[in-house]
Order: structure tokens, then sequence, then C-alpha cells
């Protein structure tokens, strides 16, 4: 990077802003457009090179929890990395849980923090803590960058720690990064007036975007398996009937499989299960090989044979649906597990198999190779189980005259906008989602279903919301809808500051709260047949959801019929802003609903 501003180069304050807009400026050169940013004094540098940059696009929230969030959200969109910048101390702790998600998602962040120079470490100094590796295993890589020094700045020192941390965010296991970056006082040059000042940034960030040409990153590559292990492959596949289980894809993996997912199972007459997440139940062309409501018809399989491959194969993480875990809990089938990222996503130990490809590359290689297809009957099995299931989810949804969380995911399936952004909870929102997305209800609307299920928190959800509501085109903006329980939203109401700035660039979204005052899944585990139950597990919260939606200038619906449902959905999902629908369930109709099913 060339010399900048030399008549300057003795002032601290000055090479503070040369060495973080060189930083900025060739994470731009590589492809990184957006910035989310929580204010603070140590990262003053950091934050005003983002901000002057003509090619990044910066977010600001407050609070580093949220802000983490709102980061992943706008990464996993497209899997492209997000800058993420706080000041020193207990901030960047802030960022722990969205960093945690961001690992096991596999999705691309910077994380850049400030902190105090070496002087100041281990001797008390305010706001300071040891910031070294404190994301521990959880980024794939952590980098100390050196104090801004003057000789560096004409060398290619930041050129190759931007070049390799760039690198490991997208390479063959994508995810987070950390740079701690150390500033010296005077963070702001002191011999300016503020006039000179502002000059003096807006000059540096002009020749700072005029010095260099964009850098070329290598992509993922998308290895092939071996003909030997193809051979050894089709061999498993002609032993007898099987079947393909789809669990959540990533942006990466998903590109070019769905297509080739469907010709595959064509050739070999075999049934595929397709989690919620794995954006495939509610796509416009789907087809009759595609399982939807195995969660329903699995819990009663108790060894049937009719429903028993001989082997499996395994696309995305594990699926949501506990039924169908405990149903693979109980077959010796050979199973084959595809990983892109060559971790081993199998907490059933089941895995006979694993294949270090990409989806679309193992359906592309089997689509080249002879194999039998499977028996006329074995597909018709499973497709008439899956009828079956359908009429009877569709019946206790006719029985439960009162107001449950079924209502809610079959209302707003034929409500909301062709091609829209969905968002789930976790919890009973995601199992919901998961039972009542049938063939009949996805009414080929080409929705795309987001939901953080990497370590499957309830903390971040209306960020992770927002990020993947903000980074659209600016010339679509697809209506968005999250589906939240009463927790999942309390635990990031200040996620809903940034609402107020998607509010004013013309998004359009509703938030749906199912308030069952505290959340029901408790009430469909073991733990609630013990005396302390209602005191340790039932998290009632009776709280008011109005009050925040006023609290950020909001619209606010409340529903508590069901025969109110639809047209008060319809009302809200019409309007124009970020929405929020409270719809009021009683726990003990919820758990007698789901009971019927």
């Amino acid at each position: 990077m060339k010399q900048i501003l030399p008549q300057i180069q003795n002032s601290i304050g000055s090479i503070n802003y040369q060495w973080a807009f060189g930083l900025i400026h060739y994470f731009a050169l590589q492809g990184v457009t957006q910035a989310v940013i929580s204010p603070g004094s140590r990262s003053t540098p950091l934050a005003l090179a983002c901000e002057k940059h003509s090619d990044i696009e910066t977010w600001i929230q407050i609070d580093e929890r949220s802000a983490g969030f709102f980061a992943l959200g706008l990464a996993q969109r497209k899997q492209q990395p997000v800058i993420l910048i706080c000041t020193s101390g207990s901030a960047v702790t802030n960022w722990f849980p969205a960093v945690v998600e961001a690992n096991h998602s596999y999705t691309p962040l910077l994380l850049l923090s400030a902190d105090r120079p070496a002087e100041l470490q281990n001797c008390g100094a305010n706001q300071t803590i040891d910031q070294s590796f404190i994301f521990g295993s959880h980024v794939r890589e952590f980098i100390t960058v050196e104090h801004a020094d003057e000789t560096l700045l004409k060398s290619n020192y930041l050129k190759r720690i931007t070049t390799q941390a760039f690198s490991k965010t997208l390479n063959q296991k994508p995810g987070p990064v950390h740079l701690n970056i150390p500033f010296r006082e005077p963070l702001l040059p002191r011999r300016f007036t503020a006039d000179q000042l502002n000059h003096f940034i807006n000059r540096l960030s002009q020749q700072v975007t005029e010095s260099s040409t964009p850098i070329i990153q290598s992509q993922i590559s998308k290895a092939s398996i071996s003909e030997t292990r193809r051979d050894l492959l089709v061999e498993t596949l002609d032993s007898g009937n099987g079947l393909i289980i789809c669990g959540r894809l990533t942006h990466y993996e998903h590109q070019g499989f769905h297509k080739l997912l469907i010709a595959l199972a064509e050739k070999l007459k075999c049934p595929v299960l397709i989690d919620p997440l794995s954006n495939l139940r509610l796509l416009s062309s789907s087809n009759s090989h595609f399982i939807y409501n195995y969660d329903h018809f699995l819990k009663n399989h108790h060894g049937d044979n009719k429903l028993t491959p001989e082997w499996i194969i395994r696309f995305g993480q594990f699926p949501t649906s506990k039924k169908l875990l405990q149903y693979l809990e109980q077959l010796d089938s050979h199973t084959i597990l595809v990983s892109s990222y060559g971790d081993c996503l199998d907490p059933i130990h089941k895995a006979n198999t694993i294949l270090n490809t990409t989806p679309d590359r193992l359906c592309q290689q089997l689509l080249e190779a002879s194999i039998k297809p499977n028996s006329k009957q074995w597909l018709k099995s499973w497709q008439n189980s899956e009828q079956n299931s359908e009429t009877k989810i569709h019946k206790a949804l006719d029985v439960c005259h009162d107001l449950f969380e079924g209502h809610i995911i079959h209302k707003l399936l034929g409500i909301i906008p062709d091609n829209s952004l969905l968002f789930s909870g976790n919890s009973m929102a995601i199992r919901d989602f998961d039972t009542f997305i049938t063939r009949a209800s996805a009414h080929d609307k080409n929705l795309s279903l987001y939901c953080n299920r990497g370590t499957s928190g309830i903390d971040g959800n209306l960020s992770t919301f927002f990020g993947l509501l903000a980074n659209q085109p600016q010339t679509t903006k697809n209506y968005g809808v999250a589906v939240l329980g009463d927790l999942s939203f309390y635990h990031d109401m200040n996620g809903l500051l940034i609402a107020k700035q998607l509010n004013t660039l013309g998004y359009n979204a509703s938030i749906i709260i199912i308030n069952n005052n505290g959340g029901g899944i408790f009430n469909y585990l073991p733990q609630n047949q013990l005396d302390d139950f209602d005191k340790l597990w039932k998290t009632e919260i009776n709280l008011n959801f109005k009050h925040s939606a006023q609290l950020y200038g909001l619209d606010y619906h409340r529903i508590e019929h069901h025969d109110d449902l639809e047209s008060q959905l319809s009302k809200a999902i019409s309007g124009s802003g970020i929405q929020i629908i409270e719809v009021i369930i009683d726990q003990k109709t919820s758990v007698e609903c789901h009971t019927i099913l």
C-alpha cells in the first residue's frame, strides 16, 4: 500500500487512522461490503474508516450482543463476510453467543475488537481485559494485529494479515476470525482544528480508496470423491431400498443442489425426507419424492419393515425432528454422511461412511453412475404414510377450536407474500414449522426459512432476523416474517433498535410473538412430572409486548381468538414498516392440541 499523507506521519493519532483505513480498505478490496459497529472510544479509528469508505455500508447497533447477531444475519444471507467492530473490555465478551452460533453454522464474520496497547495490559488500566484468544476454539483464527507503526505502513503487513483473515473466514470451513487491534492515544490528531480534522479524514479516505486494485480470493473448492470410492458407494446403493435425508443447508451448500437432488431421487426412486431448514419444502418446484411429515408418522414406527432402509444418505446438518432421531437410532442401515466442511455432524454416531464433498458434487457423480432403482412399493409406502399424516394434521387443526401454534403456522403460510423471508425461533417454534408445513400448506410460495440452529439458542433471534432482512437488494426488499416465542423476543428486545432504521429505509416485516407466557416446550419433557416444575421450568414472564412496540415506535397488533387470526394477520402483513403481532396462546390449550396430533 502506498505511503499516505507523509507530512503528518509523526502524529500517533494520524498513524492510527492510516492504520485503520488500511485494514478496512484491504477488506473492501476482497469484497467485504458491510460493517456493524457498536460505538466506543478505543474503536474510533476503525469506525471512522468504515463510515468513510465508499464501498462499506455501516450499521450501528449500540448493544454488542445484538450487534453480533445482526452481523450474523447479514453474513448468513449470502455467506459473505461481514465486519463487526467494538471497543475494548467487556464489550468484546458480549459477542460470544453470536460467535458461537457463527462457528456452528459456518457463518463468516470478521471480528475487529479494539484494544488497549501493551503497556496498559495487566496493570489495572480501565476497560482493559485480556482479549487474546478470548473466543477459544470458536473462531477459525485469532490474529494479534501490531500497534500502528509508520514503518509497517510502508510494507505489505496490513495486506498480508487482512488477506489471511479473509481467507480463513471462507476457506474449506467458513466461520468467524478475530483480529485484536490495539491503539495508543491520542485517538484523534490533537493539533487539528475541527475543520482540519474532518478534512484530514476525508482526504485520507479518498487517497486510500484510490490506492489499490481488488484482491482476488480463491473460492471453496467443490472436491469430488474418487472413482474407487464412488464404485463402493454404488455397491451399497445397489444392496436394497434406501433413504435420503436432507437437513439444514448453508447458502453455499444450497447452490445448484435442488435440481440435482430431484434428478437423483427420481433416478433411484427414493424418498427424500426434507427438514424445513433445508429450504426444499417451501420451493415452488417441489417433488413427489419429497416427504414432508415424517415427524408425525415416525412416532408410531416400531421396527416396521415397510419403512426400514438398507442405506441412508444424509446431507446437511442433523434434522430438527426428535422423532426422526429416535427412528434413526433404531436402525442398523449403512449411513453415508456428506460433509461439506469436514465435520462429523452425527450426534447418534450412526455414520459408516463420511464423504468430504458437497451435496451437488455427490449428486452429479451418482447421476453419472449406473445404479439400481428402489422398488416401486418402497417409495409408495413413504408417500402413503405422508398422505395419512397430512390428513390427520389438518383434521387436528379443524378439531382444535381454541387458538394454538398450529393455526398460526397454517394461516401464515397462506397469507405471507411470495418469495418472502421467513425466520423461526428455536424451541417450539421451529418444531411447529416442522409439523405444520405440509405439502398442501406450503402453497408453492418460494419462501426462504432460517433459524439459528448452530447451537439452537434463543438469544439474538430478533437481531439475526433483522440482519437477514437488511441484506437484500434495495430493488427487491422482499417481505420478512419472524415467528418467535415470547422468551426469545424478550431475550433480544434491544435488537429492536435497528428496526427504527429499517423502517426509515423502507423495509417491511412482521414479528409474530407466540405469547404462551414462558414457552411451553418443557411441558413436553420429563421435567413436567417434578414437584418443582412450576418454579424452575415454567418460566412465566407475564409481559405485555405492546409496551415494547411503543418504546421503539413500531405498529402493534394483538390477536387473542382463533376466529380473528386470519383477518388480523392479513391486516398486519398488508401494512408497511415493521409490525409486531402478539398472539396470545393458552399453555394448557396448546398442550392439548399438540397431543391430538
